[in-house]
C-alpha cells in the first residue's frame, strides 16, 4: 500500500512524520500532525509568507477534520491538480486541501469526482483538454473554471498567441517577430510554439544554427523572436472570470544572467507581491477577453516600463504552485472556491 502521509495537509519534504512505522499503519494522531502543522505554518509565514492571512487562515478545528479526513484516500480535497508531476508537497503547505496525485492525464475515461471539488491544470495541453471535456467533468461531478479551447489554445500557443495580438493591435507587448530566419537580427530567440518548462526553446546565433534546428515551419510550429536581455524576470499568476481578473499575484526573478533559457540559468533571488502597476495588468486584461481560468504572464520590464511578454500559460504555473508564499497562494484558491463554476462554454468563443 502506498504510503498516505502524502496526502495530510502537513506533508512536506521536510515533515517530521515517521513513515518507517509502517506505510500501511493509518492510525496516526492528528492532534500531533495538527502540531506539525502549525510549526510547519509558522516557520512558512516567517519565511516570506504574505502579512494579509489572518483573516483567512483556517481555524484549528478546520485544519484538524482536514487532517482527520485525509486518511480517507483522495476525498477530502478541495482543489485536484492534475496530472500529478511533483507538486504535491508544495501544494500541501498551502493548507487549504490541495492535492497533486492524480496520474489521470487526459486520456481515457474521464474520472468522477470524489466529492465538491475544483480539477485545475497543471500544464497548457490539461488546460486544453478540460476545456474540451467540460461537459462530461460537470457531468462526473467536478467543479471548473474554463472556457472555450479555441480562446485557451489562442493563449497557450505561442503562434496564435501572436496572430491574436495582431488582430487586437496589442503585438507591441511581445518580443519583434520575426518571419524568417533571414529577417532576423541575431542573436534572437527560437522556440516551438507549443511547450513548456524551457522546452525547445534556443537563443541562435545566425541563419545556419536556425536551419540546423528547425528547416521549416516557421510562424506556425517555430517562432524567432527577438532576444530581450535582462537579469530580471517576472511571473504574474492570474484568477480569471469571464476576461476579468479577481485575484493577481507577481513573483519577480533575479538570475544571474542577462540571456539565457531558463532553467538554464542560476535563480539569484524572488520575491512575490499584489503590487502590480496598472498599466501592466491593463496590458494582461486585452489578451483575456472570453478567458476564465488561472493563468500566468512570463515577461519582462522595457526601459519604458512597457511589458514584454514571453509566454501565456493557461494553467497553474510553477510559480503559484511552489514559489509564492504558501498563505499568499492559499487565498487565491479560496477566491477561486468562491466562483461559480462553469456549466458548458462550448458554445461560446
Amino acid at each position: 500500500m502506498l504510503c498516505q502521509c502524502r496526502d495530510v495537509p502537513g506533508y512536506s519534504r521536510s515533515a517530521e512524520i515517521d513513515c518507517s512505522l509502517g506505510h500501511g499503519n493509518l492510525q496516526a494522531d492528528p492532534k500531533a500532525l495538527l502540531g506539525l502543522w502549525q510549526k510547519e505554518r509558522k516557520d512558512d509565514d516567517d519565511d516570506g509568507g504574505s502579512s494579509a492571512t489572518s483573516a483567512s487562515d483556517a481555524s484549528s478545528l478546520d485544519v484538524e477534520d482536514d487532517l482527520c479526513s485525509s486518511f480517507t484516500g483522495h476525498g477530502a480535497a478541495k482543489f485536484h491538480f492534475v496530472p500529478a508531476n511533483g507538486w504535491h508537497p508544495d501544494l500541501c503547505k498551502m493548507h487549504c486541501s490541495a492535492r497533486n496525485t492524480i496520474e489521470w492525464a487526459g486520456k481515457g475515461p474521464v474520472p468522477s469526482a470524489p466529492c465538491d471539488c475544483w480539477l485545475l491544470p497543471t500544464s497548457d495541453k490539461m488546460a486544453v483538454r478540460i476545456a474540451q471535456l467540460q461537459a462530461e467533468l460537470v457531468e462526473a461531478g467536478w467543479k471548473v473554471l474554463t472556457c472555450h479551447p479555441r480562446t485557451v489554445q489562442r493563449l497557450s500557443n505561442k503562434a496564435k498567441l501572436y496572430k491574436h495580438a495582431r488582430a487586437l493591435c496589442i503585438d507591441r507587448a511581445l518580443p519583434r517577430h520575426y518571419d524568417s530566419p533571414e529577417a532576423a537580427e541575431y542573436p534572437c530567440i527560437l522556440k516551438a510554439s507549443v511547450g513548456q518548462h524551457g522546452k525547445d526553446v534556443f537563443i541562435v546565433n545566425s541563419i545556419e544554427e536556425v536551419l540546423n534546428i528547425a528547416a521549416e515551419g516557421f510562424g506556425d510550429n517555430w517562432l524567432l523572436q527577438e532576444l530581450v536581455a535582462g537579469v530580471q524576470e517576472y511571473s504574474t499568476s492570474l484568477l480569471v472570470e469571464g476576461g476579468r481578473i479577481i485575484d493577481a499575484i507577481c513573483t519577480e526573478y533575479e538570475y544571474d544572467r542577462p540571456a539565457y533559457v531558463w532553467p538554464n540559468v542560476d535563480e539569484v533571488s524572488r520575491r512575490s507581491h499584489s503590487d502590480i502597476p496598472r498599466l501592466h495588468l491593463d496590458t494582461m486584461v486585452g489578451f483575456l477577453k472570453d478567458y476564465s481560468g488561472i493563468c500566468n504572464f512570463n515577461y519582462k520590464i522595457r526601459p519604458t516600463g512597457g511589458m514584454c511578454i514571453f509566454e501565456i500559460n493557461t494553467r497553474v504555473g510553477a510559480d503559484l504552485a511552489c514559489d509564492v508564499p504558501r498563505s499568499r497562494a492559499r487565498i487565491l484558491f479560496q477566491k477561486l472556491d468562491q466562483l461559480s463554476p462553469v456549466r458548458n462554454m462550448l458554445g461560446k468563443n
